[in-house]
């Protein structure tokens, strides 16, 4: 089930931030199927951190294809956010180029700090499930910082990458409500 606010950012392909410029070429359309296959695959990843199960997944939007992974583990680098972990293995695995035709999907609305590296990397576009603003989210794990992806990218004049949230956030939702507790 897709939430309103993705439906306001819109379902036919990643659908930029209204008044956005792509980081530079336009990513091919994607399927809603796509976007869900990809999140299952995040929501897979998440798993290897029962306690916060923040995973992502980096696919090459043109075909689908997985290129990196990441799962919060902030237990052993308090920046190594599922999004950042996820950057790292893309690096390591093909070098730090090559981001604009790339779409990273995540668990959760990216923090400040992710968004903020993967505007500087000028990924093609983000992809959330649930809302860090969501109240099961806000129950689960805390109050996030007051700053949204969507106004990380509002602020950056040189970098827009296309924004989509709300991909599969039922199910994140319940996965954060039920995570392991210390």
């Amino acid at each position: 089930m897709i939430s309103k606010r993705a439906l306001l950012l819109g379902l036919g392909g990643l659908i930029c931030v209204p008044g956005a410029r792509p980081a530079r070429a336009a990513l091919p359309p994607v399927s809603m199927a796509r976007h869900e296959q990809a999140m299952r695959r995040a929501i897979e990843v998440a798993a290897g951190n029962p306690y916060y199960p923040y995973g992502a997944v980096i696919t090459e939007a043109a075909t689908g294809e997985i290129v990196a992974e990441g799962v919060n583990t902030t237990h052993d680098n308090p920046i190594l956010h599922g999004e950042v972990a996820c950057m790292n293995d893309y690096v390591r695995r093909h070098g730090n180029k090559g981001w604009e035709s790339k779409i990273l999907y995540t668990t959760c609305e990216p923090c400040p700090m992710c968004m903020a590296a993967l505007v500087w990397a000028k990924i093609g576009g983000v992809v959330y499930a649930s809302s860090a603003f969501s109240p099961a989210l806000v129950a689960s794990v805390g109050e996030p910082i007051k700053i949204s992806a969507k106004d990380v990218v509002d602020a950056t004049p040189f970098a827009k990458p296309m924004l989509l949230g709300g991909v599969l956030a039922a199910e994140t939702d319940r996965m954060f409500t039920n995570r392991k507790r210390y």
